[in-house]
């Protein structure tokens, strides 16, 4: 999750890489996925996120969609967007999971993706403590005590997770603890907060006291990093997030009354989108044809 960050600092070394961008917007679909054996990635997306640039204005997007939003998955009628990487792995799409998820983001909200970026939660956390931390501004006192703490012999162990509000410099274990708690809040705080993480990332990569940390980074990302992007893509993405004006850089959250709760005949608790409703925010932050 969130990998996508780690380019921008990337590219601080290596500008000459980058052939220049064509003008028009970017969008990028960024997933984080829960890998419990560290192999496969066939498993319900977590995080769902596209980031979407203007390279000619510096303008950018993150706009985040709710895990549990029902749509109309291409070849398997309407489910939660987060099944559609499984499905798309198990059953052979072409271009797996990620791809899947790629064309339901695009047949449903009307713009087009041009690429994917996905890593896992271990990568996450290593990927922040390679940072030496990062710094997060916690807005509200943060109590959780039924956070996923894995572990051999019990995949459906919890543990206790707590923020009091203020400043805090957060490692690795933390930042991912803080992105991913949802129950004493909600699935779009928790949208909010992944967010924040994610521009704090990108605020420490860019210090120049971060450079020297760039090899143990690259190894990360090598390691870790799923992608269609061509390494060419990949460089020209993160000079991009080098150019990006934090000013002008929005942050939005499929929320209600953008969408709004419902229980399916099968007791399946999911979101449902309000397109009357969407659709003007689509047309506002992302570009569509």
């Amino acid at each position: 999750m969130l990998l996508f960050t780690w380019i921008c600092v990337l590219i601080v070394s290596l500008p000459l890489l980058f052939a220049g961008q064509d003008g028009g917007r970017v969008n990028v679909l960024l997933l984080g996925v829960d890998r419990r054996d560290g192999n496969d990635w066939a498993y319900r997306a977590d995080t769902v996120m596209v980031a979407s640039v203007d390279p000619g204005s510096g303008e950018a997007v993150l706009l985040s969609i709710p895990r549990d939003l029902q749509l109309a998955i291409p070849g398997h009628g309407e489910d939660r967007i987060n099944t559609a990487n499984v499905f798309g792995y198990v059953e052979g799409y072409p271009g797996g999971g990620p791809a899947l998820v790629e064309a339901t983001v695009e047949s449903n909200f009307g713009f087009s993706v041009d690429g994917y970026l996905m890593a896992d939660f271990g990568a996450f956390e290593r990927l922040v403590d390679a940072l030496g931390g990062v710094e997060i501004e916690v807005s509200e006192t943060l109590h959780d005590t039924r956070y996923p703490d894995p572990r051999p012999g019990d995949s459906h162990a919890y543990k206790t997770v707590h923020f009091d509000p203020g400043l805090q410099m957060m490692d690795g274990q933390r930042a991912l603890e803080y992105a991913r708690s949802r129950m004493s809040t909600s699935d779009f705080d928790r949208a909010r907060r992944q967010q924040e993480v994610l521009v704090a990332i990108r605020q420490k990569a860019l210090r120049p006291g971060s450079l020297p940390r760039l090899p143990v980074m690259g190894l990360i990302v090598l390691d870790s990093l799923e992608t269609n992007l061509s390494p060419r893509e990949v460089l020209a993405l993160g000079l991009l997030a080098v150019r990006l004006d934090p000013a002008r850089l929005e942050r939005v959250v499929l929320e209600p009354p953008l969408v709004y709760g419902y229980v399916r005949p099968d007791g399946a608790a999911v979101q449902l989108p309000n397109w009357e409703l969407i659709n003007p925010v689509i047309d506002e932050h992302m570009a569509r044809p």
